[in-house]
């Protein structure tokens, strides 16, 4: 029974993804002028500016997790225990997961959600702080912590910034594809996760 419940779980976790990245792909689709066309969205751009600028936001949000982690009390930054469900999956499971996931949310929250409200606001830096605030609070599990709260509109921010500046979903995307997958195998050898916070030195 428990391998059972096991497995709901983890394709659980794959569907709440899926589901996700169609709500993106549907707005996308109904969204006409207003948010990128699929050649622009599929576009790479400069491997290079993608590669780099991604890497950078990926690790400056991992920096910033780690000092969360390290530097603030314990009952500030847990959640509901769901970062320490990411860290018992297998390591197959974990890139095919913050993959997916990573694909799917960047689709709705910045492709789609963050495109519509830059077309509605202005400046540009209120749209995407605006559409940070979306990301941030369709993270439910934070509402109730501030400091996640905090942390996930700063990560949302940084995500789309990396998207508007370089035009490329494939910049947010992999920056958050890195720090998922890094906090979670840091999280897999019992660091920075709740109640292991002697792991952290």
């Amino acid at each position: 029974m428990a391998h059972r419940n096991g497995t709901l779980s983890l394709w659980m976790l794959y569907l709440s993804a899926v589901y996700v990245g169609v709500f993106g792909f549907l707005i996308l689709l109904l969204g006409d002028a207003k948010t990128p066309s699929w050649s622009d969205l599929l576009a790479v751009g400069d491997p290079r500016q993608v590669l780099g600028l991604g890497t950078i936001l990926g690790l400056l949000v991992v920096a910033m997790q780690i000092d969360i982690a390290v530097f603030l009390p314990e009952r500030l930054w847990a959640d509901d225990g769901t970062n320490a469900s990411f860290s018992r999956l297998s390591y197959p499971h974990i890139v095919l997961l913050m993959a997916l996931t990573a694909l799917a949310e960047e689709l709705f929250f910045r492709a789609a959600i963050q495109s519509l409200l830059l077309h509605w606001i202005s400046p540009v830096a209120v749209a995407l702080a605006v559409a940070a605030g979306v990301f941030a609070v369709a993270h439910v599990r934070y509402l109730t912590r501030p400091v996640l709260l905090a942390g996930a509109w700063v990560i949302g921010l940084l995500l789309g910034w990396g998207y508007w500046f370089t035009r490329s979903i494939w910049t947010s995307v992999w920056a958050h594809f890195l720090f998922n997958v890094t906090m979670t195998v840091l999280g897999k050898q019992g660091w920075f996760l709740p109640g292991r916070r002697s792991s952290t030195g």
